[in-house]
């Protein structure tokens, strides 16, 4: 009786999660009632519907890929879900499709979303180290940091770009961000970039902050009051707002700057590759200042991630897609479209493959930065875009001297404070936690 008892309270993401990993090897995600479960027989004239936060070309280049290698239809909807977009409408709509989808395609900080909404239900361990056997192990950093949330893994990493300091030229040894002011300002002569588009400002001030703050991270512990108008992030702001001065008028994103290093606007500065093909022309690529293989890794939160959503009709060649997607055969063509999609596992080599695939410069140097163990947590919350617009609009406008360091990141506190209100302090605490592995 107490074990009936039991089986009632469960809630309704648990027995979706329960009934995901018994049909793992099943056509649907639940057998057929009364029936003895049968081996999977995939129906190609069933497409496998999968709503994917990105475009229309971007679903089109999976679409293609996908083709090549398997018989099995897609139905993609794409999501609008832009950088700093903190309209409410559009997570609304990322939820509502993943409840008629089979996969999702979404950005990290979508996550508690996501799982509050029981929209994806989580892997089992022993059904996630399944998935790494064959397209190989996934790299630290994303398995730590963005497979994981609340101690379950809740989705497959497609993506993890991380900022490298690129050059045409040899570097000097930068161990501080005062040392990267000097080589932009004198050696480079104001030659360089970093990501301060519209987007990507706020980004590329948490990745600035990350190599600098000791301990701590955006919000107290006991309290969840923000604490980026403490010292450390003013001091952040401020280099950042120095060296921004040396920097061209034009604002670009970490894929136009290596695109403008490479056709010789610009010699060096920070950001990542175009794409993950091999160099069109020789970049130098490494470590941000103040930056090594110990320090905590900061993913973005607007990272891809796909996961098997709760109403998943057939969640063995969604399983299937999942682990093709992310390092199987064919694959690579999306990587190398896609720039959001990067390499995040060791790739077991093909025994069809004619020779090694060859790697670019940028890619060898992040495969080595993902094996970093240790992550901080990315803006993992309730209304996260919210939250990291007004981040955006306040570093840039420091940038462009209409406000001083520290009424703009005490603006950003307040704000920041009255979205937690709205929201909930206790709900925003709570998400934060599990951003960070905890369950609570």
């Amino acid at each position: 009786m107490a074990e009936s008892r039991h089986a009632i309270q469960l809630n309704r993401r648990q027995l979706l999660a329960t009934a995901t990993g018994a049909a793992l090897t099943f056509s649907g995600c639940t057998p057929p009632p009364e029936a003895e479960p049968q081996p999977t027989t995939s129906r190609s004239d069933v497409p496998i519907r999968i709503a994917m936060v990105g475009t229309s070309e971007e679903a089109d280049i999976v679409s293609r890929s996908w083709s090549s290698i398997d018989e099995q239809s897609l139905a993609i909807t794409p999501i609008s879900l832009a950088r700093g977009d903190a309209e409410r409408q559009s997570m609304d709509r990322l939820i509502a499709e993943t409840g008629k989808s089979d996969l999702v395609i979404y950005p990290l900080l979508a996550v508690p979303e996501l799982v509050h909404a029981e929209a994806i239900v989580p892997i089992s361990e022993d059904q996630f180290e399944a998935m790494q056997t064959e397209t190989g192990e996934l790299y630290s950093a994303v398995r730590n940091g963005a497979a994981r949330y609340a101690d379950e893994f809740i989705g497959m990493p497609l993506g993890a770009n991380q900022p490298a300091l690129l050059s045409t030229a040899e570097v000097p040894p930068l161990a501080s961000w005062d040392d990267y002011d000097r080589w932009v300002s004198k050696d480079l002569g104001g030659k360089a970039n970093e990501p301060l588009a519209e987007g990507w400002a706020a980004s590329m001030f948490l990745w600035r902050a990350a190599s600098s703050i000791s301990r701590g991270w955006l919000f107290s512990r006991n309290d969840f009051k923000p604490t980026l108008n403490e010292e450390a992030y003013v001091d952040t702001l401020q280099q950042m707002i120095k060296t921004a001065a040396h920097y061209p008028e034009q604002r670009q994103t970490p894929a136009e700057i290596w695109g403008s290093i490479q056709s010789g606007e610009l010699m060096g500065g920070i950001g990542f590759a175009k794409n993950n093909s091999a160099d069109e022309a020789e970049v130098g690529v490494s470590n941000l200042p103040g930056t090594d293989d110990g320090n905590r890794l900061l993913l973005d939160p607007y990272s891809p991630v796909i996961s098997l959503s709760a109403m998943c009709r057939q969640s063995a060649v969604s399983k299937r897609l999942m682990d093709w997607i992310t390092g199987g055969d064919g694959s690579e063509a999306i990587r190398r479209q896609i720039s959001s999609v990067t390499t995040t596992r060791a790739m077991v080599q093909s025994e069809i493959a004619a020779e090694p695939r060859r790697q670019s410069a940028y890619e060898t140097w992040l495969t080595q930065r993902l094996r970093t163990p240790v992550t901080l947590p990315p803006l993992q919350l309730f209304d996260a875009g919210e939250y990291y617009s007004v981040l955006d609009s306040a570093i840039l406008e420091a940038i462009d001297g209409k406000i001083k360091a520290k009424p703009a990141l005490d603006r950003v506190a307040k704000q920041w404070d009255a979205i937690t209100e709205r929201v909930g302090r206790e709900k925003q605490l709570s998400a934060w936690r599990r951003a960070q592995g905890l369950r609570a």
